[in-house]
Formats: C-alpha cells, structure tokens, sequence
C-alpha cells in the first residue's frame, strides 16, 4: 500500500481519472449513436470502411452506370432480371448468325454479336425438322450472343443455324434488358 501511496498525487488521481471518463465517453458515444442521429449528407465516402455496405443497404435505383467503377463488375454479380436498357440508348440492330452441321451427337453453336453489342433475341432453326431437333436456345452467360444445341436422327444431319439479334448500347452506363422477350421479326417471304 505504501508503493501505491507514492504514487497517488492529485495530479496522478485527476489524470487517471479523465483519462477513465474519454475512453468511457467515446465508448458510450459508440453504442448509443444510430444512423437517424447522422446528419444527411455529413459523412463523405471516405469515411466508410471499403467493402462495408451489403447490396441491400443501397437504395434501389439510386446508382447509376457513371458511378460503377468500369469493368468491376462479373457476369455472376449481375442480375439479369434487374438489367434495363432504353430504346434512346440503342444505336443499331444486327443479326449474326452461325451455322452447323448435326449428328446424332448433341453439339451447340453460338451467334456471337460484335464488339461492344450484346444479344437482345435470337433462335435457332433447322433445314430439315424431320431429321433433328433443337434441344435448347437462348442467349450466352453475358448476353453477347445466342447459343443452341442440337442432334440428328438422320445421315446427312440437318444444319441447324443460330441467329443472335444484336444492339449497340450508345450511352455509358446502360445496359442490356434481359425481362421479358423481344418481339418477333416479320416473317418475309425469301427475306
């Protein structure tokens, strides 16, 4: 007890004891401050540990494609529901197509669109339908462009050619619908 009394001063017991009350005051200023308290617009983005905010803590359609860092975003990150794109916003329609020889193994095909365009539509279709069948349509993992697969029952197989419907999207930050399907072409006689 005497080495402590040594050591207790005014001074020794004033120090220690604010020393108490800021740790204990920021302690207590954490746990009891909200997000209602946060004045709107008080905190700048680099206030907020990267990597801190979850997906749905951000207000629906508050984001738009400028402030989406370009290229950081993967193709399992996207959902294709979700995605829309303008009429405004497209500047061309393309139609690439493919086609390929069938067996009597099953082999796909894809219409890739070019650079910079992405699948909006497309099908497949065969030259012979009493000789083969379509298995499965629809666009690529990225929408770049539309893939098929199909087989033959018959030698020589049918070609089975695969159309991709293709756009340009103009603006930055736009990006390709996948909801709901693109209407049918015409169908025109020898077109």
């Amino acid at each position: 007890m005497a080495r402590i009394t040594k050591f207790l001063s005014f001074s020794n017991v004033v120090a220690c004891l604010a020393l108490f009350i800021a740790l204990g005051g920021s302690v207590y200023a954490a746990g009891k401050i909200s997000g209602k308290q946060i004045k709107r617009n008080s905190l700048p983005g680099n206030r907020i540990k990267p990597k801190t905010i979850p997906g749905n803590r951000i207000k629906p359609k508050s984001l738009t494609g400028g402030q989406v860092k370009p290229n950081s975003l993967k193709g399992e990150q996207i959902d294709e529901k979700t995605l829309t794109v303008s009429a405004a916003a497209l500047t061309s329609v393309q139609y690439e197509s493919k086609t390929l020889e069938l067996n009597w193994k099953t082999a796909s095909a894809t219409a890739n669109c070019p650079a910079g365009s992405y699948a909006i539509g497309g099908g497949a279709t065969l030259s012979n339908e009493d000789g083969g069948i379509v298995n499965s349509s629809g666009p690529s993992p990225l929408r770049t462009g539309w893939t098929a697969s199909g087989y033959s029952w018959s030698e020589p197989g049918p070609t089975m050619t695969v159309t991709a419907v293709c756009v340009v999207v103009e603006k930055p930050g736009s990006s390709v619908t996948s909801g709901g399907a693109a209407p049918k072409p015409k169908y025109v006689p020898g077109g």
